[in-house]
This record gives C-alpha cells, sequence and structure tokens, in this order.
C-alpha cells in the first residue's frame, strides 16, 4: 500500500474491520437499502453489482495500485473492486448507506470516507436512502476530491446521480495528476446538459470517450 493511502488509513472517517453482525454468506450476499425499504435489510442474493459494467472498464487498467470507489452506496463494487485492486478508497454521504457498507465490507484494504465529493467544500442535502445530493444546506458534507492529494490512482468509478460535473471541477489535479481509467454512470435522463458538460470537462483534461456498457462510460486518456 502506497504512503497515501496508509495516511488515509489512519484518519479516514471509517476504516474498515471485520466485525459486521452477520458474516456474508455468498459472493452475492449483501446488506441492502432499496426504496421500499425502511431499515437495512439482508439479501442472500442481491445480485451481482453491475458485474459487466465494471469487467468491460478494468479491460482498461493497466497498474492495479489504487481505486476510487465513488458513490460506493453499499458496496457492491467495492467487494470485487478489493479483491483487484492494493487499495480502494470509497467515498459515500448517506449514512443509511453506509451503514449498510460497513456490514457488507470487511477486506482490510479498503478505506470510506463519509463525504460527498464536489467543486468545493459545503453542506448538501440528501434523502435516508436517496442517492441524489440536494445542493442545498443540510448534514452531508462536501469537499474536492483533489483536497485528499491521491497518488497512484489506476481506476475511478463514478456513480453520484446528477453530481457529475461539480464532482469533476473539484478532481480535475487528481485527474491530471493519475490519469486512471474511469467508468462513469451517465442514464439517459443525463445524457443532454449533465453529459455534454462533463464531455467537455473530461476532453480539456485529455479524456477521450472510449466505450460505453449499459448505462456506464468509459473515458481513457
Amino acid at each position: 500500500m502506497n504512503s497515501t493511502v496508509d495516511n488515509l488509513v489512519q484518519s479516514a472517517g471509517t476504516v474498515q474491520t471485520a466485525i459486521a453482525r452477520n458474516v456474508v454468506q455468498n459472493e452475492n450476499s449483501f446488506w441492502v437499502l432499496y426504496g421500499q425499504h425502511d431499515k437495512p435489510t439482508f439479501l442472500d442474493d442481491a445480485g451481482n453489482g453491475q458485474q459487466l459494467q465494471r469487467d468491460a472498464a478494468l479491460e482498461y487498467v493497466k497498474q492495479w495500485r489504487v481505486c476510487l470507489d465513488i458513490g460506493s452506496n453499499i458496496g457492491q463494487w467495492t467487494r470485487p473492486l478489493a479483491r483487484r485492486f492494493q487499495s480502494v478508497v470509497c467515498f459515500e454521504p448517506n449514512p443509511n448507506f453506509r451503514e449498510c457498507f460497513n456490514k457488507n465490507i470487511h477486506e482490510n484494504n479498503v478505506v470510506l470516507w463519509p463525504v460527498g465529493l464536489s467543486d468545493k467544500e459545503h453542506k448538501a442535502k440528501q434523502g435516508f436512502n436517496s442517492t441524489v445530493l440536494q445542493n442545498e444546506d443540510g448534514e452531508i458534507h462536501c469537499r474536492t476530491l483533489d483536497s485528499f492529494g491521491l497518488t497512484n490512482v489506476d481506476f475511478v468509478k463514478i456513480d453520484v446521480d446528477g453530481f457529475e460535473i461539480p464532482l469533476l471541477n473539484g478532481a480535475k489535479e487528481t485527474l491530471t495528476k493519475n490519469n486512471p481509467v474511469l467508468n462513469i454512470e451517465m442514464k439517459k435522463d443525463k445524457r443532454n446538459n449533465i453529459a455534454k458538460h462533463c464531455a467537455s470537462i473530461l476532453k480539456d483534461l485529455g479524456y477521450k470517450f472510449h466505450k460505453r456498457t449499459k448505462s456506464d462510460e468509459v473515458w481513457l486518456k
């Protein structure tokens, strides 16, 4: 593990330990908090966590040092990523999803930061089991990705449901210094103004659109 991530592990908001109340029974067993749930609920088979999109993006990774899981939710991407990368640094602002995450993820090479990523430090709102950040005063702490000073980043997964533009604006230094492979969820309802603005930011940083798998886009330098 590199020194940057060592420091993160020592100071992160949540460092993973193996103290979950339930032992995961199989690869697809997860504590979830879907729209119909009013509390974390254990599912013996919650699906493979978008394996098709993940595998398509990971084909382009050349080194396996640090991975960023931005919008880590309950950890369905995190678990398989932790088996491939030396370190996985996760960001999830919703405390209710983090409760599930902490039950699901026991790998010791994973760090979870309880923040949203934006273009500046500020507060935001987020519903009980919503993945959408609302840019108004609330209990969610937001800061820039660049403020973490991460190095050796080889892959970044982004799933932030409408907050892509401020996230990318606050990540330009990190993306410029590390040149990671990017996998960005960009659903059809975001493929107009948000998608065009994100594409403009990425192209200015030297990225090119490479592949789309279902709702996810892969960008490479």
